[in-house]
């Protein structure tokens, strides 16, 4: 019974900071190839928020208004992110946060945290390129799936100017952080699931760049015949979104949670 109840006792936030770090001294210590072929797999996985807003298009976009379509998108935007963050494979909007722990509390350098930070981003393209070559060929190889899905997602992406991109882009950030926080804090998988479903939505709802899922969207775009996004596109959003994202997970979460719980005395 006693364990019963220390297994549902709320963690303290110095706990889940100790825990966080911990986990993230872990992911130091692993080989570069650990760290790539996991993020590879994340990179994929985290397609399928994709997959499901191109089903939702296909299938209803010429019966449904704008409105709800948007709404069904933004809806379908937390499956993958369940996928990757439940299923423990390496998210760098996740490490933005996690990552740069260590570092403040003096375990790890700042070469250190970039060669982390490096592989698991790299990875994650990858695999992000690697589903968008596929979907795109399977999309073209099929009738349950219409391709003008890519130019609706990618229209999507870069609706807005840089600076707002780039603004949203560190929101979402900062809300993948407080999500690496929130996951660490629950103690049953059904309350990460929840955690990672209520902020990958308010992420999707709010059109926040991200720079892994929303990568797919845009690469997705990009290999399709019949869009108009284009190499650059692509490029400026990837270095907007990252940069926003990194920002807003390892400054608005990492540094400022580790400022005043780290050096609580």
């Amino acid at each position: 019974m006693s364990q019963h109840k220390d297994h549902d006792r709320a963690k303290s936030d110095r706990q889940i900071l100790w825990e966080q770090i911990d986990e993230s001294l872990r992911e130091y210590q692993r080989n570069n190839r650990s760290l790539i072929l996991s993020s590879v797999a994340a990179g994929m996985e985290i397609g399928f928020s994709i997959f499901l807003i191109a089903a939702f298009y296909s299938h209803f976009h010429a019966n449904i208004s704008h409105h709800l379509l948007y709404l069904l998108t933004a809806l379908s935007y937390p499956v993958g992110f369940i996928l990757v963050i439940i299923g423990r494979s390496d998210l760098f909007t996740e490490h933005t946060t996690l990552a740069i722990l260590p570092v403040l509390d003096g375990r790890k350098t700042p070469r250190q945290l970039l060669r982390v930070w490096a592989l698991i981003y790299t990875g994650n393209l990858l695999g992000a390129a690697l589903f968008s070559a596929l979907f795109v060929q399977f999309v073209g190889m099929t009738d349950r799936f219409d391709s003008g899905a890519f130019a609706y997602y990618g229209e999507k992406m870069m609706a807005d100017y840089v600076g707002g991109q780039f603004l949203g882009a560190i929101f979402a950030g900062w809300l993948m952080g407080l999500l690496a926080w929130m996951v660490t804090s629950a103690t049953e998988t059904i309350s990460r699931i929840a955690a990672v479903a209520v902020i990958t939505f308010v992420i999707g709802l709010g059109g926040l760049p991200h720079c892994i899922a929303g990568a797919v969207g845009m690469f997705c775009a990009w290999f399709s015949e019949g869009t108009t996004v284009g190499f650059m596109d692509v490029a400026q959003f990837l270095v907007v979104a990252t940069i926003g994202n990194t920002i807003g997970g390892s400054i608005f979460v990492g540094r400022m949670k580790y400022s005043f719980i780290g050096n609580r005395h």
